[in-house]
């Protein structure tokens, strides 16, 4: 678990701009905002491998910024209460990381 309201800018920091895969977890959380959504459904939203999403939605879920409601195959995630609270620090680190938000969910793969 993470001290959530001290820690969350500097891992989202981290998460999003400062790691490999970054863009794809963000995309998941920008998709995940919208509408909660399965793995397999975000695969084919995003044209990616169903592993590649769950990778990251275990990395995401491991950071408690996304939830789910149950444990099963076909389960869906969202947005976890806590990131919710505090998406603002969503847009400051695009902002840091000069990406605009419709234009991220509108935009191709992550190269």
């Amino acid at each position: 678990m993470v001290e959530y309201e001290k820690d969350l800018r500097k891992i989202l920091i981290w998460l999003l701009g400062g790691s490999r895969g970054g863009l794809m977890r963000l995309k998941i959380l920008l998709i995940l905002k919208k509408k909660p959504m399965n793995p397999n459904q975000l695969a084919k939203a995003l044209n990616v491998n169903y592993r590649t999403i769950m990778y990251h939605l275990e990395l995401l879920e491991r950071y408690e910024l996304v939830s789910r409601l149950d444990i099963g195959y076909g389960a869906p995630y969202f947005i976890s209460d806590k990131l919710e609270k505090k998406w603002d620090l969503i847009r400051e680190v695009m902002r840091i990381m000069g990406i605009n938000e419709k234009e991220e969910i509108e935009g191709g793969d992550e190269p």
